[in-house]
């Protein structure tokens, strides 16, 4: 019996790999705390990511894709088990999926792929961690690297800014929220190690397809980077965001204080124009981090039959909204890249302003690759609009912070509903900045009970820990 059990086993998998053999290859590149802040994209006149833009040459853009949640743990949840945080109560960093008894055994993406006789790769920061328990182990075949971000500059470099211990809303501040060059090149850091190993394995020829997950955890605080990344962006010459002292006036109670005092800090300091220099030279390093990875994919032997993705796990406020951080539900906290490469089958150079939702890739990448489809998923494959970016594509984004939070992103509109009834509304054809809140004039009423109805039926309870008291 117990042969019979063992070759049932084996030709089990021989199926499965005889099958996988006909699907394509997927690398999925992750970027942490990425904005629009991407030459292709247009959020900052003085991005330099030439990378991320040769990429989006190749493929397809998505120019209005947005995160499932404004920050990492819900976002990275939502993207790799297609549920929405709103279904999972996933809404913190430190509430882990796999603690919830509903959702201890689901099958994350990599996951699938493995089970469809793929090897399933990660490196760096792709679920929550880049190692240990929150890097979901069990997703993977091989966890090819830890490493992330750059080492931190000498003691006596750091925080020469002044603003150590003044931050009071966001303690994390106090001891992340610094920047500046490093004396050693960027083939001593760790985004840098992570992006190394990942070109080596593309360089190689495998015996079945692969799901190579590659994390870059810069820009992600604290800013640190090698000098000349520093040095490709002039701090003189730099362009400040777009930014108004009355913006929030016209913002409800919630939306005030999801802006929290910390940028007000910042200003202050008369460090504003330093911290942006940062972050643009920190975008650039993570940028060169891509093109280390394509450079292998390009001139290796899987370079007709993989799919590549590459996304932002959200945005990130440098001052609009008078916020600095993510952790809200604006324009800029979700917004971020997605440009989805398919040989054969994406056009080059397709640019989709269609609202789009990350929480769309799971399902996206198994159509493209052939696999079985999940009912079970929140997201909607993205493959028609791969395929056609122009698609009519009727279907807004969603976006979740905390229980009960939520904005709905269209092509045109954002609205905003606080679980205490406050609202916003903002049309992004006449007013990108959102510095004019919509939600009370009666003439946009249809507007708001349109989008309204995106809004999720089901609310699920915080999973651990419950929220701060003020949210």
């Amino acid at each position: 019996m117990a042969s019979r059990t063992l070759l049932f086993v084996l030709l089990l998998l021989a199926a499965s790999a005889a099958s996988a053999a006909t699907h394509p290859n997927v690398l999925m590149i992750a970027i942490d705390d990425l904005n629009d802040w991407v030459g292709c994209m247009g959020g900052h006149p003085q991005a330099k990511t030439p990378n991320i833009d040769r990429l989006a040459a190749r493929g397809v853009l998505f120019e209005n894709a947005h995160a499932a949640a404004p920050l990492c743990n819900p976002s990275r949840t939502a993207l790799l088990t297609g549920l929405r945080p709103s279904t999972t109560g996933v809404y913190c960093n430190n509430g882990w999926f796999r603690d919830h008894p509903d959702y201890v055994d689901w099958v994350t993406l990599p996951q699938y792929f493995a089970g469809q006789g793929y090897a399933a790769w990660g490196g760096g920061k792709v679920f929550h961690q880049p190692s240990g328990r929150m890097s979901d182990r069990q997703s993977w075949d091989k966890q090819y690297s830890n490493a992330v971000g750059a080492p931190n500059p000498p003691e006596q470099r750091r925080f020469q800014h002044g603003m150590r211990g003044k931050f009071t809303t966001s303690a994390f501040f106090n001891n992340a929220l610094d920047w500046g060059p490093i004396d050693q090149p960027k083939e001593q850091t760790g985004d840098w190690q992570t992006a190394e190993t990942a070109a080596k394995l593309l360089s190689q020829e495998h015996d079945r397809p692969f799901f190579l997950a590659c994390g870059i955890y810069r820009p992600h605080l604290p800013w640190y980077a090698p000098a000349e990344f520093f040095d490709a962006h002039d701090l003189a010459g730099v362009t400040l965001p777009p930014y108004l002292e009355t913006d929030l006036d016209d913002v409800p109670a919630m939306g005030r204080r999801l802006a929290r005092l910390d940028f007000p800090v910042i200003k202050a300091s008369g460090h504003w124009r330093d911290a942006v220099h940062a972050y643009l030279a920190c975008a650039t390093f993570a940028d060169a981090c891509v093109g280390h990875v394509l450079d292998a994919l390009e001139a290796g032997p899987n370079a007709d039959d993989t799919i590549v993705v590459l996304w932002g796990d959200h945005g990130w406020h440098l001052g609009e909204k008078d916020h600095w951080s993510k952790f809200a539900l604006w324009d800029q906290t979700s917004r971020t890249p997605l440009v989805v490469y398919a040989p054969n089958v994406s056009e080059a150079g397709g640019r989709c302003a269609s609202a789009v939702s990350l929480i769309d890739i799971y399902p996206t990448l198994l159509e493209l690759t052939g696999l079985p489809p999940r009912d079970d998923l929140d997201g909607r494959s993205l493959a028609p609009l791969v395929r056609d970016p122009g698609s009519d594509w009727p279907y807004p984004a969603l976006v979740t912070h905390w229980k009960d939070n939520h904005a709905v992103q269209d092509d045109r509109y954002r609205y905003i509903h606080y679980r205490d009834g406050g609202e916003e509304l903002y049309d992004h054809q006449t007013d990108p900045n959102e510095w004019k809140n919509l939600a009370s004039d009666p003439a946009y009423a249809r507007v708001k009970a349109r989008l309204a109805q995106s809004l999720p039926k089901q609310n699920a309870e915080h999973f651990q820990p419950e929220p701060p008291e003020n949210m």
